[in-house]
């Protein structure tokens, strides 16, 4: 390993990778949980679902004004707010399922749920800035890659863990798992966490884009990227078990396919840094998305169980080697200036794949199947990978030194 990068990565270990791992697993451990408690506590099937998409249209529309915080307040105190936030959250949705809340257990547990979410929000706001500042263009990729994986990690041993205290507690017991990682969490964050390391980003004495248009155009072009591939990721966690379910493969089986799924994704995460940081960022993005695409469009041979798990292990394969690509982007286009506010409007339009993903899969399963749904969502992804080939190698750099940012006049006119 390069002295270098391993230099960073040990500085960057307290202050944002364990961080990372810690409160990923503990928000991982509840998220099957959410809707049984929320039907245990009275909502009907509808109500859950409507609060479930509610945290989805705060997590499009929450980083524009949150970016704006923190850029007032610092990364530093924006994380420790994000996490005290996030735990105050958790107490209520502890406190709500128990009796002692009495009338107002529901109406509780569903404000504490987008209180919840709001104050994720702002810790993924606060490290995601801070990490894009910490770190030279040069090994951007591969310490963002290594910081995907660590999410990655945290959403297997999160729910491993919550079913464990469930098993033994109930449940509500999730919440408890939660809120342990993120007080360790905030711990560090407070402890390692300092205003300003080695501010990479502001030591250029290369001039910011000139106007608002060249900031935004490499953000919303290439952002339209990023919101294909969440919307591919999101579609992915909600058709696996949907077409499981088409195609009558029991319970287990498909919790199988979901486990060995997520740990294929782990293959591809150190490689994928490397390979950015080497050849480019469209050198992974393009695979990812065509990967994806193509093991959404030959769904129908998961009809069969090995076809199941081929179908599973392409998209996981393409989704493991994208690790991290939503972050270095992020970095990458943003103004090191005002990077929050920045960072705030990529979160916003790389998010709204989140809901148009699931729109699209509920539209087309209405007049057709969720066979024909899978099918489309690969053909998006697809369509996606044409336009990372197309627009990644124009506006977003392979070294620090030919950063359309960092050149004088902002990004190229240039197609």
């Amino acid at each position: 390993m390069d002295p270098e990068l391993r230099a960073l990565l040990r500085r960057l270990l307290l202050p944002v990778y364990l961080p990372t791992l810690l409160y990923t697993s503990g928000a991982a451990a509840i998220v099957p949980v959410i809707p049984l408690v929320g039907l245990r506590l009275g909502m009907a099937v509808p109500q859950v679902a409507l609060l479930g998409t509610l945290a989805g249209v705060l997590a499009v529309i929450g980083p524009l004004p949150l970016g704006t915080v923190v850029h007032r307040i610092g990364e530093r105190r924006a994380l420790i707010a994000g996490a005290m936030v996030a735990i105050i959250s958790i107490v209520a949705c502890i406190i709500a399922s128990t009796p002692a809340a009495g009338s107002w257990r529901l109406w509780l547990f569903a404000a504490a749920i987008l209180v919840m979410s709001s104050g994720d929000l702002i810790w993924d706001l606060g490290r995601q800035t801070y990490l894009a500042d910490e770190v030279p263009a040069h090994l951007r990729a591969r310490a963002m890659t290594l910081f995907g994986g660590m999410m990655r990690v945290g959403r297997i041993v999160g729910p491993l863990l919550g079913a464990a205290v469930i098993v033994l507690f109930g449940a509500p017991a999730a919440f408890v798992v939660h809120l342990v990682a993120a007080c360790l969490s905030l711990v560090l964050v407070t402890r390692f966490v300092t205003p300003h390391l080695v501010r990479a980003t502001e030591t250029s004495t290369s001039p910011l884009p000139t106007t608002r248009r060249d900031a935004l155009r490499p953000i919303l072009l290439v952002g339209t990227a990023a919101l294909v591939l969440t919307a591919a990721r999101t579609n992915r966690d909600l058709l696996l078990p949907l077409l499981g379910h088409h195609y009558g493969y029991h319970d287990s089986l498909i919790s199988l396919v979901f486990a060995v799924s997520s740990a294929a994704e782990l293959v591809l995460v150190l490689p994928a840094g490397s390979l950015m940081d080497r050849y480019g960022r469209a050198a992974v993005l393009v695979p990812c998305l065509t990967l994806m695409g193509v093991g959404f469009v030959i769904t129908p041979i998961a009809a069969t169980v090995g076809g199941f798990f081929l179908f599973a292990a392409l998209v996981a394969l393409g989704n493991g080697l994208g690790a991290g690509i939503n972050k270095t982007l992020s970095a990458d286009v943003t103004p090191a200036v005002g990077r929050a506010r920045w960072m705030g409007l990529w979160n916003s339009v790389s998010g709204a794949g989140g809901l148009v993903g699931p729109a699209m899969v509920t539209v087309i399963a209405v007049g057709s199947t969720v066979v024909v749904a899978s099918i489309a969502t690969g053909a998006l992804t697809l369509v996606g990978a044409a336009w990372a080939a197309w627009w990644l190698p124009r506006l977003v750099p392979r070294t620090r030194s030919n950063s359309p940012l960092d050149m004088p006049g902002g990004p190229s006119g240039g197609a």
